[in-house]
């Protein structure tokens, strides 16, 4: 059943009280431990301040909730709000007793944190070009807001083996990375009805697995009833004693794929008969109550007046949306983070100039829909004024990362600082960005891959190594030519040798460079790595480095 907001209420106001018992010493730092995570909070690096994570399905936003996020994090979290790989926003430096106050607020503007961390069915992604961009079967963001908020508040939320991801995915580019999810939906209409193609079984980590197809459609009026069978399957015999093979990628590893299948249908044919009606009925609720943002302006031809800066951010930046006269506009945030005198500024762009409405994105920036064409140059001007107005996003100095030893206790690299190191050296001494094209540097400071490093063109490793007097060392591992989408996924090769951190952007630049001047017309760096060859790939990079090891 869909949640109430006197359920949102009462989980608050209990909540609440957890938090206060433990402050006031009634409850252990254990005892604390899953009550905090069930709403998104964890501890910092210094074990004193927290980071909030906040879930946003499908990364949407609408100004007014940018607003109170803005306002939020001036008060609590140092003026700066960081945009994650899975399409929530993060606050760092948050104090336990400020944690109320801020789920009170979220709550009035429709944000929850409930299940952004713990054993939970975590953020609900989707393709931030859903609705907007041409050849879309149809648009997906309603199923995500009906997963979202069909496993809020279900019973076995919060109570699974590990962690459960589920993405929906739009594009022909994978934006939102479908295949590293527990399950994947892909969209397609077969016979005029619209409905999805489904993939489980994947996710990252320090063993990565690519979801594999296990039906290849599924009514869109099913949706829920599919959720709910894969969910079911990994509460009932998931793994429970050992916690590095709980996700659902080793359960079917476990049963193999036609077992798995198996048991799914099995559940699939079961809830459709005890709860088919009602699911399908709640599903049809939502999606006829959902309304997509309603632009500002009426629409217009393109109209670019600004120079060769303008034009170049036009090309790298901004696409076309199905909706004629209309564009959508990729927005950079260097590292994914935004100052609140910036996101306030987006927010109000996107209020009079779009629909009101912001997406994050999985590589971290931020995508702003329904711009009419004759507006576009005064969007590309108003974002330079805040210092937001690079080109080239996706391409290989729009680096992505995780936020490694600066914040993460399980972190060993600092990835964020890497990350900025290699933008930095790429923009000084590479004038080919634009013609390399769309290339994504991946970065994790561990084997965790919250970066995603697996599945980057290039991927890199933050590890520790001692030198001779036994001082440890950052380094880098790195993969090379990772994919994702419903076909050809696949995880990257690895580049042999283990990279100390100040040589990372030559190898880097050397890799690319080998790509930009060899490739054949059309060809993707994925298949580039598999033409050429590893070895060849890993000759390049050890030349370009003085150490390695």
């Amino acid at each position: 059943m869909r949640p109430t907001d006197t359920e949102f209420r009462a989980a608050l106001e209990g909540h609440g009280e957890r938090i206060e018992r433990y402050r006031q010493g009634a409850m252990t730092a254990d005892e604390f431990r899953p009550v905090r995570l069930s709403y998104g909070l964890y501890y910092q690096l210094d074990h004193t301040s927290h980071m909030q994570r906040i879930k946003l399905p499908g990364g949407l936003l609408t100004t007014a909730q940018i607003n109170v996020l803005a306002d939020l994090a001036d008060e609590y979290a140092r003026g700066v709000l960081h945009v994650t790989t899975r399409e929530d926003v993060q606050m760092h430096w948050i104090d336990l007793g400020d944690v109320m106050d801020i789920y009170e607020r979220l709550h009035a503007v429709g944000i929850t944190t409930r299940g952004a961390c713990s054993d939970s069915v975590r953020n609900i992604t989707g393709c931030v070009h859903a609705g907007v961009l041409s050849g879309e079967p149809f648009d997906v963001t309603p199923y995500v807001f009906a997963v979202n908020e069909y496993f809020l508040f279900h019973p076995l939320n919060l109570t699974l083996p590990r962690k459960f991801k589920i993405a929906f995915a739009s594009c022909a580019a994978d934006c939102v990375q479908a295949p590293v999810n527990d399950v994947a939906y892909f969209p397609h209409r077969r016979d005029g009805t619209p409905g999805f193609a489904i993939h489980a079984g994947g996710g990252l980590g320090s063993q990565p697995f690519l979801a594999r197809p296990i039906r290849d459609f599924v009514p869109a009026e099913d949706t829920l009833i599919m959720a709910e069978a894969i969910v079911r399957l990994q509460h009932r015999i998931g793994e429970r004693k050992n916690r590095k093979k709980a996700r659902m990628k080793y359960l079917f590893q476990r049963l193999g794929a036609e077992r798995f299948i198996a048991e799914v249908e099995r559940l699939y044919a079961q809830i459709e008969q005890q709860q088919g009606a009602a699911l399908r009925a709640e599903l049809a609720e939502i999606v006829a109550g959902y309304r997509a943002g309603t632009p500002s302006n009426p629409p217009s031809a393109l109209a670019l007046d600004g120079g060769a800066e303008l034009a170049h951010w036009v090309r790298t930046n901004t696409f076309a949306q199905k909706q004629e006269g209309y564009y959508g506009a990729m927005v950079q945030l260097p590292l994914g983070d935004v100052t609140t005198a910036q996101f306030r500024a987006i927010g109000q762009l996107a209020q009079e100039v779009g629909a009101g409405e912001v997406r994050a994105t999985n590589d971290q920036n931020l995508m702003v829909p329904w711009i009419p064409g004759a507006r576009i140059a005064d969007v590309y001007r108003r974002l330079c004024a805040i210092g937001l107005g690079a080109a080239d996003a996706l391409h290989i100095t729009d680096v992505t990362s995780c936020p490694g030893a600066d914040f993460c206790s399980l972190a060993v690299g600092r990835s964020m600082g890497m990350a900025a190191a290699i933008r930095t050296h790429l923009l000084a001494t590479n004038g080919q960005v634009e013609d390399l094209g769309v290339f994504r540097i991946k970065i994790s400071g561990c084997p965790n891959s919250c970066g995603q490093h697996h599945i980057g063109d290039i991927g890199l490793t933050g590890l520790s190594l001692k030198d001779e007097n036994g001082h440890s060392r950052p380094y880098y591992s790195m993969l090379v030519g990772g994919r994702v989408g419903e076909e050809g996924a696949t995880v990257g090769h690895r580049i042999t040798g283990r990279f100390p951190e100040a040589e990372v952007p030559k190898v880097v630049t050397a890799l690319a460079e080998c790509y930009r001047q060899q490739r054949q017309p059309g060809e993707p760096f994925a298949d580039f790595v598999v033409r050429i060859g590893t070895d060849r790939l890993t000759a390049i990079a050890r030349d370009a480095a003085a150490v390695v090891r």
